[in-house]
């Protein structure tokens, strides 16, 4: 794992960089009830968050740094704003417990390997979708759209589980190729 001074300077990093900077001015324009300003700032966000693995991949521009800021980032988002529904627009607290706790796992999942095995995760298709879905939930609880949110709330909490069941399937199968390498240490034939 490298992290340069200059990987902070890649374009798909200062997007990301800029995404995590706008978190406090949705916050505050969602306390303020300025619901236009808060959800024009998490379209932005959104949009950054598509577009930094799309640049980084077709910019040559894939660092350690970005591995590990882009996914961080966004369950940061997806927490803070989720929490912020739960308690001031009516998401179910089910559903909010259900995605912060599949966030944190997935993060300690993530922390474990990173230590372990000195290889950073790097976010599929899935978790990048499911980031998307929930997003869009979040913006549809704060316009309160009733009829559309329980529907993308429904599509979200199957996002979820899937991405649930994606990564532990990728884990458990990069467990199984763990234990095959760390049983051939030290055998001459490896």
């Amino acid at each position: 794992m490298k992290i340069k001074v200059s990987d902070f300077f890649l374009i798909p990093n200062l997007l990301t960089i800029f995404r995590f900077l706008i978190y406090p001015f949705i916050f505050h324009f969602l306390k303020k009830e300025s619901f236009t300003l808060a959800v024009i700032l998490i379209l932005i966000a959104v949009v950054t968050d598509l577009l930094d693995g799309f640049l980084a991949r077709g910019l040559n521009q894939v660092s350690d740094l970005g591995k590990i800021l882009d996914p961080l980032v966004d369950k940061s988002g997806i927490g803070i704003f989720i929490v912020f529904v739960t308690t001031y627009k009516g998401f179910p607290l089910w559903a909010c417990i259900l995605i912060i706790t599949k966030e944190f796992l997935t993060l300690l999942v993530s922390l474990f390997i990173i230590i372990k095995r000195k290889i950073i995760p790097v976010s599929a298709f899935w978790g990048k979708f499911n980031a998307f879905i929930w997003g869009l939930t979040i913006v549809f609880y704060i316009l309160e759209l009733d009829f559309i949110k329980k529907i993308s709330l429904a599509i979200a909490i199957f996002f979820v589980l899937m991405t649930a069941f994606y990564y532990a399937k990728q884990y458990l199968k990069n467990a199984r190729r763990f234990a095959v390498d760390d049983s051939n240490i030290g055998n001459p034939s490896s």
